[in-house]
Parts: C-alpha cells; sequence; structure tokens
C-alpha cells in the first residue's frame, strides 16, 4: 500500500508540473482564435493537425500510439475552447443565427398532414394542435412540403420514424432539401387492421393496399395470406378510401381503425402489426423555427470528409460538453460521390439541450467546426417530455 501511496503521490507531482503548461497553452490557442476570427479562418485545419500528431509520434520511440491519443485530446479540448471563444464574438454561429430566426408557436394555424381524413398523421395532428385546427391532408411527402413553401399551410405533420421499421428516409431528405425545421414531434401508437367493403372475408381477399411502412410493419401477417398480393399505394387512409370507392370485395387495406369508420368498411382482421408496442414518431414541421427555453432535443444534419477519424471528432465534441446523444445515423447522398466513387454519406443526430442555454451553444458550434455542412434541422420540445406522448 505504501508503494501505491509513492506512485500516486508521484503522479500528482507530474500533474502539478502539466497544470500550469496546459492553462498556458489553452491562454496561446485563445490568442489563435483571435486571429482566425480576424483573418476569417475556420478552426479546424485537417492537414496542420495531421502534420502536427505525426510529427509528436517521431519524438518519441515509445508508447506511440498513447502519445497519438494525448496530443489529439489536447487539440480537440484546443478546438472546443476556440469554438466557444469565436462564439462569444458572433463569428460563423450556427446555433445563434437559429435563435435569430425563431419565432412563436401560431395559434389557429392551418396544419397539412400527410395521407388522408383518417390516417395517422391526422390522429397526430389533431394531438398536438387540437380536434378544431384546420387542416388538409396531402397524399404525397413533399406535397406537404410544397404546400409548407408555398404558404398555404404553417405546418406540416409528417411520420419521420416508426418503432418497428425505423426513421422514414424520404422525411428527412425531403426536410434538409427544402430547408425546413422541426418545432415539435408527437408518438401515436399504430394499431394496423386489415379492412374490406362490407359483405367481404378474409378468404375473399386477393390484393391488399397500404403504404410501404404498413408493409414493412405488418410482414409476418402478410406473410401468413396464401396467394394474396400486395400493392403500394400512397397511404394507409387513402389506401382505405380506394378499396371502398372500389367495391371490390377482392380488394382490402392495411390502415387505421378510423379509416375504416370513415369509408364504411368492414375490419376483417385486427391489431396485425408485427410488434405491439408499434409506435410512429411524428415530427410537426415549420418554414421558420420555434424555440424556447421548454425545448429538450435537437436535431442535426452534417457531412463529414471521406477519412478516418472524422466522425470519432465530431461525437467527442458531444461527449466532452457532456450532451446525451439520442440518436446517430447516416444516409447515402444520392448526388454526390468522393474522388469519383459512391458512398460518400449524410449524418443525422438526436441529442439532449436547448439552445437557449449558453453552454449547449457552445458546444454544437465546437461540433459544427468539426464538420463539412452541418444544418440544425429543430430544436423543440420532445413528446416524451411535453406528456405528447401518446
Amino acid at each position: 500500500m505504501d508503494e501505491l501511496i509513492q506512485l500516486r503521490d508521484k503522479i500528482d507531482e507530474i500533474d502539478a508540473q502539466l497544470l500550469p503548461l496546459f492553462i498556458e497553452r489553452m491562454k496561446v490557442c485563445g490568442r489563435v482564435a483571435e486571429y482566425k476570427r480576424r483573418v476569417g479562418k475556420p478552426i479546424f485545419d485537417a492537414e496542420r493537425e495531421k502534420a502536427v500528431l505525426e510529427n509528436k509520434v517521431k519524438k518519441t520511440s515509445e508508447m506511440k500510439n498513447e502519445v497519438y491519443d494525448f496530443f489529439n485530446s489536447i487539440m480537440t479540448i484546443s478546438r472546443v475552447r476556440q469554438s466557444k471563444i469565436l462564439s462569444d464574438s458572433e463569428n460563423r454561429i450556427h446555433s445563434a443565427d437559429l435563435l435569430k430566426k425563431s419565432e412563436p408557436i401560431k395559434e389557429n394555424p392551418k396544419v397539412v398532414y400527410f395521407g388522408s381524413e383518417g390516417a395517422y398523421s391526422e390522429e397526430a395532428a389533431i394531438g398536438f394542435f387540437g380536434e378544431s385546427c384546420d387542416r388538409f391532408y396531402a397524399s404525397r411527402f413533399e406535397d406537404a412540403y410544397t404546400a409548407l413553401n408555398e404558404k398555404k399551410a404553417d405546418y406540416a405533420v409528417l411520420p419521420i420514424e416508426n418503432s418497428s421499421t425505423g426513421t422514414i428516409s424520404e422525411v428527412i431528405d425531403l426536410l434538409v432539401r427544402y430547408g425546413l425545421y422541426i418545432v415539435g414531434e408527437i408518438y401515436v401508437p399504430i394499431r394496423h387492421c386489415l379492412m374490406g367493403i362490407k359483405g367481404s372475408s378474409l378468404e375473399n381477399i386477393k390484393t391488399v393496399y397500404s403504404h410501404e411502412q404498413a408493409f414493412l410493419q405488418c410482414s409476418n401477417f402478410l406473410n401468413s395470406l396464401s396467394g394474396v398480393t400486395h400493392e403500394e399505394y400512397y397511404s394507409t387512409a387513402l389506401s382505405a378510401r380506394m378499396v371502398a370507392d372500389s367495391g371490390d370485395p377482392s380488394k382490402a387495406a392495411i390502415a387505421a381503425r378510423r379509416s375504416a369508420r370513415l369509408y364504411g368498411l368492414e375490419i376483417l382482421a385486427e391489431d396485425i402489426n408485427n410488434s405491439n408496442g408499434n409506435t410512429t414518431r411524428f415530427a410537426v414541421i415549420s418554414k421558420a423555427p420555434h424555440i424556447d427555453l421548454n425545448c429538450d432535443k435537437i436535431s442535426v444534419m452534417f457531412t463529414l470528409k471521406h477519412e478516418s477519424g472524422e466522425l470519432a471528432r465530431v461525437l467527442d465534441a458531444f461527449a466532452r460538453g457532456g450532451l446525451n446523444l439520442m440518436k446517430l445515423e447516416s444516409r447515402p447522398i444520392a448526388d454526390r460521390t468522393v474522388n469519383g466513387k459512391p458512398f460518400e454519406y449524410r449524418f443525422y443526430a438526436d441529442y439532449t439541450g436547448c439552445l437557449s442555454d449558453d453552454e449547449v451553444r457552445s458546444i454544437t458550434d465546437a461540433a459544427v467546426e468539426e464538420t463539412q455542412d452541418f444544418r440544425i434541422l429543430g430544436n423543440y420540445r420532445s413528446a416524451a417530455s411535453s406528456g405528447e406522448e401518446k
């Protein structure tokens, strides 16, 4: 035990020598940040950092990996400090820019939702804005975004993620393309039913219609039906309406029970989704962001250089700031390649925090500096915290 105490005392002695040197280094980094602010240079210089790290490793013949990690960590801390200084100087602050654009949630808004009357999206719109909200539907995701851009609607309510099948990529990709913002979310439990016209039976069904997500969520049930084909349609609710209009007893739709009531269909099988806990997360989307002190969830998109360690730098910025990363996934960028090769990715992440908080803005801006392209998709109140988790 005496030996352990002696070793720890030695470590404390070494740390006492390192501490003033570290503080001095951070002060110099602060002056570097001020210089970069004046001349408009970015914080992150990949070639410079690579050269510095290689030089440090060359100067030692032992523990090369540990030396690399040590100086790499110090340089990451330096970048975070420089980002904070630039943030205080109001230079390239993406999060502050978003705060300036923030608008309050409108009273008595006009809302567009995906699908048709009776759709789960309509249920989400009612759950968020109330039964009396002025609403209309769009049969395609892009039509809803267009309605926002053309100011035909104040908000769009669209499915963004399902607990069984994951992210609905088209909604996310269009969100980025149209430059819109998530201002809220609501969870809706999904209880799919198979429905047909009055007088039809399960044995008579030859073709089932629904949205592709419903087919994925009900794959086990569909596989149990012999000789039945399924065809994708615009949405679950529009599928129900089409089957009702057809009058054909050989056709059926997968949709919500509410659709059966609206379109006069009979339930042939209920609760047919694979998972009893099947839930869809719906996003409330607007042309302008909405940020207040109740916001506790941030969604972002970013791209990186196609080089080793780039993603680790971004994750490290979040980790050092103590923010909880709730979700991280990648999507291929269809219209871009790297050096003539495919597989360049766009990353999407959700993390906790409110951009009204100085520390959260600082951490976010530190992450910005580690990316090629960074966009905040929204800062909003999570469904769990708002009590809108249905």
